[in-house]
Parts: C-alpha cells; sequence; structure tokens
C-alpha cells in the first residue's frame, strides 16, 4: 500500500484509529517482511491512534506527515530490527558498558554537545538512518550507495518540506548521530505526544516503559554489533522523565546534563513545537496552548532528574550552556577528565572542525519569540525559580 492509497483510505474511514491493519499491511508491502515481534506494542501503538482521532484535527497535508513520521516509519524499523535479531541472535547477549547518556532541558544544548563529542572515533551513536532500518551497521564508505541510507535521506527531506523553519531549529541529516527518541519510538513511547495528545497521555502515564528500554537497549546491540568495542554516546531529552528505567537498563551510564536559563529555552522548545503541530494540523494549530503544556512538563523532568541522582551523584556532570559556548573544547576536555576518557589528537582536530562547520553556524540562528506561547516571563521565572537560583539564571 503506497502513501497515497493509505491516506486515501484513512479519508473513507475517516479515523485513523480504523486503519490499524492498513497501517501494518503498508509496512509490510514496504519491507517484505512480516515479523512485528511481541504485540503487546498494539497497546500503545492504538493509544496513539486514538490520540490523533480525539485530541487534534489533522489537515489533509498533514495526514501524510502523521502517517509516515509516527505510524509507517516505526512500524518498518520494527520489521527490520525483528529481522537483524533473527538473523543475528548473538547480539541480543552482548554488553553495553558505561554508556555515556546526554539529558538535559529541550534547546540548552544537548544537540550540539551531541554531535560534538561524536567526532571522537572512540564513540558509537545511532546515526538516523540506522534507527530508520535497523541493522549491523556497515562501514560508512559504503552508506551513500546503500538503499537504506538513501531512503533515510528521502525521509528526513519529507520532514523538512513538512516543517522548513526546522533546519535552523535542528538539523535532520541521515548520516548523523539521532537521538534516542528515533529507537524507542518502535514501541510508540512517544514522549513528546503525552502532554499534546490527553488520550495518548493518560495511556503513557499508567503504563510501565521498561520493555521499551529493553528493546531500545536490543536495537542498540544489533546496530553496534559489528564495533563492540566502541562506547556508546546517547542523547535523549525526555530520558530525564524516565531515568529509572534508563538506570535498569544501563546502571553504570554517565550522564551529562545540559543546563540552559528556562526563559531561553521554553520559548524556543515552544517555537520549535509549533512547527511540529503546524504540519500537523495547519492553522488549526495554537500557540498560545503550547506554553501552558510545555512549561509544567519540563519542570517535573527536572525534578525527576534531580530525584534520580540521589545514591548516584557521581555519576553526573554538569554542563552549563554558557560554558559551552564560550569554550566548547574546554567543556569537552572537563567532561573527558571527569568520566576518565582519553582525547585523542584526532578526536580534538575533528571536534574543532564540526565547530567551524557547525549547523549554527551554516543554517543561520533559530529566532524565535518568547511572547505568543500562552505564558509570560513571570511565569516562567516562578515555575523554574528554584532551578535559575540553584545554576545563577536568575
Amino acid at each position: 500500500m503506497t502513501a497515497v492509497t493509505m491516506t486515501n483510505a484513512i479519508a473513507v474511514k475517516r479515523k485513523l484509529s480504523d486503519c490499524e491493519d492498513d497501517l501494518h499491511e503498508a509496512a509490510i508491502a514496504q519491507t517484505g517482511l512480516h515479523d512485528f515481534g511481541d504485540p503487546a506494542y498494539r497497546d500503545a501503538f492504538r493509544a496513539l491512534l486514538d490520540g490523533f482521532d480525539t485530541d487534534v484535527k489533522v489537515s489533509e497535508r498533514g495526514l501524510e506527515f502523521v502517517y509516515n513520521y509516527y505510524f509507517l516509519s516505526p512500524l518498518t524499523a520494527r520489521l527490520y530490527a525483528e529481522k537483524g535479531w533473527a538473523e543475528n541472535p548473538h547480539v541480543l547477549s552482548m554488553p553495553i558498558k558505561k554508556p555515556v547518556v546526554i539529558i538535559g532541558l529541550p534547546r540548552s544544548g544537548t544537540t550540539a554537545l551531541h554531535r560534538l563529542l561524536s567526532m571522537d572515533p572512540q564513540f558509537q551513536g545511532v546515526e538516523f538512518w540506522l534507527a530508520q532500518k535497523p541493522q549491523i551497521r556497515p562501514p560508512r564508505e559504503s552508506w551513500k550507495t546503500n538503499p537504506s541510507y538513501r531512503a533515510a535521506v528521502a525521509h528526513s527531506t519529507m520532514m523538512i518540506s513538512h516543517m522548513p523553519g526546522m533546519i535552523k531549529a535542528h538539523d535532520i541529516l541521515a548520516d548523523e548521530v539521532e537521538e534516542c527518541k528515533k529507537a524507542l519510538c518502535q514501541s510508540f513511547l512517544r514522549y513528546e505526544l503525552a502532554p499534546f495528545l490527553r488520550s495518548y497521555g493518560r495511556f503513557y502515564q499508567t503504563h510501565s516503559h521498561l520493555a521499551a528500554y529493553r528493546r531500545y537497549a536490543d536495537i542498540l546491540r544489533l546496530i553496534g554489533s559489528g564495533e563492540p568495542d566502541r562506547r556508546w554516546l546517547l542523547k535523549e531529552n525526555y530520558h530525564m522523565t524516565e531515568m529509572d528505567n534508563l538506570f535498569d537498563i544501563f546502571p553504570d551510564a554517565c550522564i551529562i546534563q545540559t543546563h540552559r536559563d528556562p526563559l531561553k529555552t521554553i520559548p524556543s522548545l515552544c517555537s520549535l513545537w509549533y512547527m511540529l503541530e503546524h504540519a500537523i494540523h495547519g492553522e488549526n494549530a495554537r500557540p498560545e496552548a503550547i506554553g501552558p503544556r510545555e512549561a509544567p512538563f519540563w519542570r517535573k523532568a527536572l525534578d525527576r532528574a534531580d530525584e534520580a541522582r540521589r545514591g548516584r551523584a557521581s555519576q553526573f556532570f554538569d554542563v552549563d550552556h554558557r560554558d559551552f559556548e564560550a569554550d566548547a573544547l574546554g567543556t569537552v576536555r572537563s567532561i573527558y577528565r571527569y568520566f576518565g576518557l582519553t582525547l585523542s589528537p584526532l578526536a580534538e582536530q575533528n571536534m574543532r572542525e564540526w565547530i567551524v562547520a557547525s549547523p549554527t553556524t551554516k543554517n543561520g540562528p533559530h529566532e524565535y519569540a518568547g511572547d505568543k506561547w500562552g505564558i509570560t516571563s513571570t511565569e516562567l521565572r516562578d515555575l523554574y525559580e528554584d532551578y535559575r537560583k540553584e545554576h545563577g539564571f536568575n
């Protein structure tokens, strides 16, 4: 089933929740594979379908985006992951030792730090295209001719076409490391949609996500099995809401938490969210609803991250965004010293080159208004008062 016939089927049935079988058939038709693995994911899948039916009005153009991004892409990724494990069952017993995991408020420099550290060849991450089609990572020189890589390039191009401002706010490149959400969404664990889709949010808050984290770890094992000695470098802002599950799976994780003034991060996040909402339901997007939804969500996420430090303080290293902006390599050296890592001359040179050619410089600054998101600077100051005081942002 093609994207056109799928969107036609949805239009005829009028509800995404009536298209569960159609969506699975489309994934099978696209891949030629049939094994989706443990069917427990279908509960979250259905909750997400219901959320889009109940809580938002998806525009005609947004239907293609929702269909591809939230449903077809993770379903096809599930099929490829199951195929990879069936063909390489030995990878499931491979250890993942002391992964470096970057967390922090969105727009606090997590992506820049993630991509900068990924220039060090001692690390491996989940590249966007391998999150799209999980498999044992092939030699990098073969990627450009790999059909899966080329399909991922087309997918990222589709995303940018629906959100043209995205490239300034959050660059999407098929060959660069991607946040963990791309692998976790195979279980239809969509943290970012929990506050956006209320019915899905209720499901999200009342169900365990440990199985999703176990699957996520097995995806890492598959992708990295060809280079088992390289250390994992991971990044996901939403891990702050799931620190118990993260430490259940990676008890020796080395956590880097970035910090930036919420008076800057929250309006910037709202701007990014508005691009996404506009892609989903066009002119029905309501910018004034975003701030009151996102600001308290991330306040609670910070509290969860603080709770996770109890008894594990030595596993956390804090990065002030102001320090990172002023001296990125100095920040990197501090991280390496703290966690006992070695910064090789090659890694340092790679990082220097990345800084010169960084997406912020290349694409121009991401600009956003701070007064249109339904929450005032005074309300943000009150909500984040203790956090801002602790980190010297007041």
